[in-house]
């Protein structure tokens, strides 16, 4: 079974431990509630059954009692008052025992009705004859009623008394054995309640010492592996093993300590053989380097190459440099030698570079007039542009003024097609007028050729106004083209402008440089003449610098190192 539980996972491990607590729990509520519903019933058996049984019956003995009081003071009353108080009294006390029967009646069970049934049947007789006592009382006959009272009263009263003391007897027998059952039943419940807190206390303890050495003894043993670890110490041994959390975390940590122990081992070698001078030297175990370990190798790898990248190159160079400075060596000489033949090369150099200086001069200063002169046709040029533009707007205007004519042009003919029709209204009505309207009708027959004359007139002067819109639209077109050509002119003049004044400043710059060749010519003259004795001695400090190297790379042949690719 600990093997069961060492097996589970601590959240299971601990629901265990939570389960037995909780199952103690329901079975101690369980048999409480169980043991303490018994004891109810016995407790509730006892107050509402025995207990007021016997009270019953106790006061249906003392109302006994009374009525055997209170008959005998009815009896032996002295003045009627008297007499009248007993009696109602007697009556009263009469029907509190006929309540009392009815009340034990509802308490009773079966085995007690026996008891009640010779109770009610006594209690009838004594009824009977306490009437007929009464009976005779009341007629006068006292002594007779006496006798009733002494005599058969007397044995009903004992043989009532007798009954309600069975009762009562039977009652608390049964009282007392309830009693004893409860007592019973509390030690019972208490031995149980007892012995079950003690199981589950036990069990209880038992789990939880079993799970909690479960939990503890793995996690020490992993809290000393990781301190020992925190301090270097790979030494390290974890023997626990388990399917849950700990299990697993156990078997983590002794996969990590082999893994640093592999990976330290392999360092160390790496770091050894590189300490030695060989830097052909590569992990025996990369697959270990997982996860984050990897970055460790790739640095460890990088280091290698770069020592040895930097070495292969260190032996190349020193090659290089022996094999330059014996070069040098004598590129020196020859360069002593060639310093003089320069200096008169540049002597001739200076001579020519003084001519063309004078020629470029002369060619910025041509330039410059050019520029000048450039400036002032672009200048005319313009000034023909506006002239231009002004004449374009005039005929704009002479065109807007043949638009206003040609509208007036169209009132006129309005007002002779309006004159005509008038005309020929009024030779109408001088038609009717008769001789009276002959005179009339000439003068309207005048104004209709009149009208006639206007309408041809405007339509001819429509027509003049016309074609001379037109010329004047072909004058606009033909001077927009013409515009159109200067601005196109005036541009490119603009631009030859611009060309002329940068070709003017350049050689204007190129009259500075010359002059600062020359310049420059006198001073390297001066400067080869100082190469050729530092030629000199570049010679001598080759010879040393050739020595050097070659020891370099005697130092260099000490390490081993991996072929070199330049670019890697």
């Amino acid at each position: 079974m600990i093997n069961y539980i060492r097996n589970l996972r601590i959240r299971l491990k601990l629901y265990i431990l939570v389960g037995v607590a909780l199952i103690g729990m329901l079975i101690i509520g369980g048999m409480s509630f169980l043991l303490m519903g018994r004891l109810n019933e016995k407790t509730t058996d006892i107050s509402t059954s025995w207990l007021p049984s016997i009270d019953a019956t106790r006061n249906m003995a003392n109302k006994l009692s009374n009525i055997r009081l209170n008959e005998l003071g009815y009896l032996t009353a002295i003045t009627d008052d008297v007499a009248d108080m007993s009696l109602q009294y007697l009556q009263s006390e009469k029907e509190e025992m006929a309540e009392l029967l009815e009340k034990y009646k509802s308490l009773i069970d079966e085995e007690e009705q026996s008891f009640y049934d010779n109770a009610l049947s006594l209690w009838s007789q004594y009824d009977k004859a306490d009437e007929e006592l009464m009976a005779l009382a009341k007629k006068g006959q006292v002594k007779e009623a006496r006798a009733i009272l002494e005599g058969e009263c007397t044995e009903l009263y004992n043989s009532l008394n007798s009954a309600f003391n069975e009762i009562i007897s039977y009652n608390t027998k049964g009282s007392e054995e309830e009693t004893a059952s409860s007592v019973s039943l509390y030690k019972t419940a208490v031995f149980i309640m007892a012995a079950i807190i003690i199981a589950i206390i036990i069990i209880g303890v038992f789990f939880s010492f079993v799970i909690i050495r479960l939990i503890k003894l793995p996690v020490s043993e992993i809290e000393m592996a990781a301190t020992k670890m925190a301090e270097g110490d790979l030494d390290i041994e974890i023997s626990y093993s388990s399917k849950d959390e700990l299990g697993i975390l156990s078997e983590q940590m002794r996969k990590l300590i082999r893994k640093l122990q592999v990976i330290i081992d392999d360092e160390n070698k790496f770091l050894a053989k590189m300490a030695e001078g060989d830097f052909t030297v590569d992990s025996i175990c990369p697959e270990a380097y997982t996860g984050g370990f990897y970055p460790l190798l790739v640095s460890f790898r990088s280091i290698a190459d770069r020592l040895n990248d930097t070495l292969s190159q260190i032996s190349q160079s020193s090659s290089q440099v022996a094999n330059g400075s014996e070069q040098v060596s004598s590129g020196a000489q020859s360069l002593s030698q060639g310093a003089t033949e320069q200096a008169s090369s540049v002597e001739q150099l200076a001579a020519t570079i003084s001519e063309i200086s004078d020629k470029v001069k002369q060619n910025a200063e041509s330039a410059g007039q050019a520029n000048n002169m450039a400036d002032t046709v672009s200048a005319e040029m313009n000034t023909s542009n506006q002239k231009m533009q002004h004449m374009i707007d005039a005929m704009s205007d002479i065109s807007n003024c043949s638009n206003e004519i040609s509208k007036i042009i169209k009132t006129i003919e309005d007002i002779a097609f309006q004159t005509n029709i008038l005309s020929l209204n009024a030779a109408v009505e001088a038609a009717r007028a008769g001789a009276a309207g002959k005179g009339f009708a000439v003068v309207a027959d005048e104004v209709r050729n009149l009208a006639s004359k206007s309408a041809e007139a405007s339509k001819n002067t429509a027509a003049l106004i016309e074609n001379s819109l037109k010329a004047v639209e072909n004058g606009t077109h033909i001077a927009d083209e013409t515009a159109k050509s200067l601005v196109q002119a005036v541009d490119k003049v603009s631009e030859m402008t611009v060309i002329i004044s940068q070709i003017s400043e350049a050689s204007s710059n190129q009259a500075d440089s010359i002059s600062q060749i020359t310049t420059g010519i006198d001073q390297i003259s001066s400067v080869v003449q100082i190469n050729s004795a530092t030629a000199q001695e570049s010679a001598a400090a080759s010879q040393e610098l050739s020595g050097q190297s070659q020891l370099m790379k005697d130092l260099i042949g000490k390490f081993k190192l991996k072929e070199y690719q330049a670019g890697m």
